[in-house]
């Protein structure tokens, strides 16, 4: 199952940005404004945690994400919140439940909402690369 930060690893890398992870958990991780869950990112003075902000903020800084539209990157952020709760439901099914039939539901359910909104061919915002809901298709497809 992809992790919680793997979006956020693929929009810097398609994005043209270079992240510097570390892999200590910040002593201080409050100041994120996180009670104890990763991923968190730290950029100049900022702080921020939970994932759709993280990937949100990458994807505004990245190089290659510049000249997205207001509505590319609200379309963007749209697919990260869906991919979001496609992981939200799997990791509960298959870390609690493990009822294969509430799995396979789970993943009906998201599926065809997701194939309901993506083009018939292309990236979802029409341009000739992909972008954050591109990624967050492949990220939560991985997951499955």
């Amino acid at each position: 199952m992809a992790g919680r930060a793997d979006l956020s690893r693929l929009i810097a890398a398609a994005g043209g940005l270079e992240l510097q992870e570390v892999s200590e958990r910040p002593v201080h991780i409050g100041e994120f404004g996180s009670p104890g869950s990763l991923p968190v990112l730290e950029h100049e003075n900022m702080k921020i945690a939970q994932s759709t902000a993280v990937e949100a903020y990458l994807s505004s800084i990245a190089p290659k994400f510049a000249s997205l539209t207001p509505q590319q990157r609200a379309v963007d952020l749209h697919f990260c919140a869906i991919k979001e709760d496609v992981l939200a439901g799997l990791a509960k099914e298959l870390f609690a439940g493990k009822d294969p039939i509430k799995i396979v539901a789970h993943l009906d359910k998201w599926c065809s909402v997701i194939e309901a909104i993506l083009p018939e061919e292309g990236f979802v915002n029409g341009l000739e690369y992909p972008t954050p809901a591109d990624l967050a298709v492949l990220n939560s497809e991985s997951s499955t």
